[in-house]
């Protein structure tokens, strides 16, 4: 009996040792056990890699670490504060074997070049895609994949995939792309969101999580005693990606389909936001050095247009040029425009009736006087702009808008890293230095023809967006956010700590209060837009300035409503 005994026991340890990889996990648990660790190569004995990251710090066999090779130190030229490193990306090491402190590392790719000291970083910038084979839990991989963002994920598996997250049934699977299992979870039974109230074509129902009231439509809490507005999303699903860093976007409903205008360096694009990703239906070229904003423009009930603001280094100026975007092609209406130009949707119908010029002034940029574009016929004029705006208004970087109840028109803007909202001739609120944050940027002449010229420059901002997100009425102002005090890298991938978007409320009594939208981004947001119960951002992860970074933008959807 004794040995029975033993043998059953023997036999429960065994079965235990055979499925300890199969951890019980949540999503949040999944989230934590892949966040990004960072260490160091101690050293490099023929192929075998040695990490200072082992066991104790949570590694495991077959985990993938990003190798950055470590360049010189940047250091603020007036203050002499380092603001980071120069940084570039090596290659992919793959774990071998794992000791207590350390562990051993192979290359996972033929182009590896490794050295002591090299930065190495787990699950940061590799190439990830999911498979789901219960075809059904879209909700569950946007949200790790929003939970994610340190790694680059792609639309589905391709030849250049490193990692695999695979769902079968409640079993996730993570694999490199030998098919080796690195971790594996046994996923606890997820909480079915409660539904939401039906939304229209512009309005956009909040989405809330289980056990919150359904029927709310305002989500306010008392955060360090300031109220705050938060509106939560459905996860993401990512709308496509596009294989370089984007300046800017902007985007429109056509004809019942989500179009996103690009600019890079000096062209511009047209995608049209299909199911299996964005569709290029038109491209054009532009004479300037530099792009630094695009927009849509629909004053009438044809075919719309697109205004772009570049700066010549050679004329040392900056114009507009105006196009419009037909039968899926773009043809120039006019060019060298003397204004800075950006567009806003007034009424709130989804078309941006106004656009506005802004002289380039060579001392500050922005200068003091905008006036109101205009066509006739194919001929563009300009007039005085009949609304109320501060001097320190920026085109880019603003809107103008009217509530539905309201006659006045209100201007939310950012200067400063603060946005501005005025009502009338009134400022009604001004944020805190969190705004904008934006890729988009110039060094300009200050003063053209001198011997020792000077520099400066100019953050191009893209302009907030004002849409009723709570389907109450009342347009919410939804602004990008970026938390500029903290420099990961410096001409590196990414040199922002997060983005987020921010939505001001406006109350019945006047004031505003601030809230957030969605989750936190490692990542440039670009360009905000808003149309069949969902937020459209365009994410820009920069290619490197100092370093071999690769750009890309990716276009992620946030479901408000169902």
């Amino acid at each position: 009996m004794k040995i029975f005994t033993r043998l059953f026991c023997l036999l429960a340890i065994f079965t235990c040792l055979l499925i300890q990889d199969g951890i019980s996990a949540t999503l949040k648990d999944i989230v934590t056990d892949m966040k990004p660790l960072e260490g160091y190569v101690v050293d490099v004995v023929g192929g075998q890699v040695i990490v200072d990251l082992g066991s104790d710090a949570g590694v495991h066999k077959y985990d993938l670490f990003t190798v950055f090779h470590q360049g010189r130190k940047l250091t603020d030229p007036v203050s002499g504060k380092v603001l980071g490193r120069i940084e570039s990306r090596a290659g992919v090491l793959s774990v071998t074997r794992v000791e207590k402190i350390f562990s051993y590392a192979k290359a996972a790719g033929s182009r590896v070049k490794v050295r002591r000291g090299d930065k190495i970083v787990r699950f940061k910038e590799i190439n990830a895609a999911v498979i789901d084979k219960t075809g059904k839990n879209n909700h569950f991989f946007s949200v790790l994949q929003q939970d994610l963002p340190a790694l680059n994920w792609q639309e589905r598996k391709t030849a250049k995939t490193e990692l695999v997250f695979l769902r079968e049934g409640n079993i996730l699977r993570v694999m490199d792309n030998h098919g080796r299992v690195i971790r594996e979870y046994e996923l606890q039974q997820q909480v079915q969101p409660v539904a939401r109230p039906q939304a229209t074509s512009q309005s956009f129902a909040p989405v809330y999580g289980a056990g919150a009231a359904a029927t709310a439509a305002v989500v306010a809490n008392t955060t360090n005693g300031k109220i705050r507005y938060d509106l939560q999303t459905y996860g993401y699903n990512q709308g496509g990606s596009l294989p370089y860093s984007a300046i800017m976007g902007d985007f429109l409903m056509l004809n019942g389909k989500m179009h996103l205008a690009v600019i890079r360096e000096h062209e511009a694009m047209v995608y049209r936001v299909e199911e299996k990703g964005l569709q290029q239906v038109a491209r054009v070229k532009t004479p300037w050095t530099k792009l630094l904003s695009v927009c849509w423009w629909q004053p009438g009930s044809g075919a719309p247009y697109i205004g772009m603001t570049g700066y010549d280094t050679d004329e040392q100026q900056v114009s507009s040029i105006l196009l419009q975007f037909r039968n899926g092609s773009l043809a120039v209406i006019q060019k060298d425009i003397p204004y800075i130009i950006n567009s806003s949707d007034v009424d709130g119908d989804g078309k941006p009736e106004l656009m506005l010029a802004q002289n380039f002034d060579q001392d500050v940029f922005f200068g003091r006087k905008t006036r109101q574009l205009m066509l006739a016929g194919t001929t563009v004029k300009t007039r005085e702009y009949s609304g109320s705006l501060p001097s320190s208004f920026r085109v880019t970087g603003g809107t103008v808008f009217r509530q539905a109840s309201e006659s006045i028109r209100s201007a939310a803007y950012i200067v400063g890293n603060k946005l501005h909202i005025r009502e009338g001739g009134r400022q009604v609120y001004t944020s805190a230095k969190e705004m904008g944050g934006s890729l988009s940027t110039v060094r300009y002449v200050q003063d053209p023809g001198s011997i020792n010229p000077l520099f400066s420059n100019a953050n191009i901002e893209i302009r907030p967006l004002a849409v009723d997100v709570d389907n109450d009425g009342m347009r919410e102002v939804l602004v990008p956010s970026a938390d500029l005090s903290v420099f990961s890298t410096v001409g590196g991938a990414n040199s922002i700590k997060k983005t987020w978007v921010s939505v001001l409320k406006k109350t019945q009594a006047g004031t505003y209060m601030k809230g957030k939208i969605g989750g936190d981004y490692d990542q440039y947001i670009q360009a905000i837009g808003a149309a069949n119960g969902s937020l459209y951002l365009l994410t820009v992860n920069p290619s490197g300035i100092f370093t071999e970074a690769r750009g890309q933008s990716r276009l992620l959807v946030l479901p408000m409503a169902e």
